[in-house]
């Protein structure tokens, strides 16, 4: 007779698989933007100047503005008023020497027989100062710009790996029972006794 009756439950499991994909977005195409700046020719020209300054020819010919004519007669009236006072001195002195003999009608006609000093001059002396610039042209050219800014496609890809699941339902067991009966030591232990 057989005391033991052994059951053997087997694993039971399930399992699911998902495939690997690659996942790819790409942008639309490509968009370019384009700035110009257009190209500047620049001129810059000077006609040629010519200066004439006639302010020594005129002051020559005693043509000169009021404030140069008030200066050049008053500088020239100190100098008359200094040469007439260095006459006067000499007059003097001249006329302290009158016990050498020398009376006062020579002293007054030696000064009438004095002649004035000449001199011949061409008018006017001065000539008119001409200074002159020559003509100028500056020249700036500026070629201009051109940009381009590009928005290029970009392509951007995305792996998602493959995936494997697995369940376990059962886990797999031993199922170990015992048909017979108890023994009881001392038989006597047994309720049924």
């Amino acid at each position: 007779m057989q005391l033991l009756k052994i059951t053997n439950i087997p694993i039971q499991f399930n399992y699911s698989t998902t495939p690997g994909r690659l996942e790819m977005h790409r942008t639309p195409n490509p968009v370019q933007h384009m700035e110009h700046d257009p190209a500047q020719l620049k001129l810059k020209a000077r006609n040629i100047q010519v200066r004439m300054d006639t302010t020594e020819m005129r002051a020559s010919l005693n043509m000169r503005n009021p404030t140069d004519f008030a200066r050049y007669y008053g500088s020239k009236g100190m100098q008359q008023a200094y040469e007439t006072i260095g006459e006067q001195v000499q007059f003097g002195n001249q006329m302290a020497q009158i016990q050498d003999g020398v009376t006062i009608p020579q002293i007054i006609r030696q000064k009438m027989l004095e002649q004035p000093t000449t001199y011949t001059t061409y008018l006017p002396p001065v000539g008119a100062d001409i200074s002159w610039q020559p003509e100028e042209l500056q020249i700036n050219y500026d070629p201009g710009t051109l940009n381009f800014d590009w928005k290029l496609m970009s392509c951007t890809m995305n792996y998602i790996p493959s995936s494997f699941q697995f369940n376990v339902t059962q886990y797999p067991k031993v199922n170990i029972e015992y048909l017979g009966e108890p023994t009881y030591v001392p038989p006597s232990s047994k309720p049924s006794y």
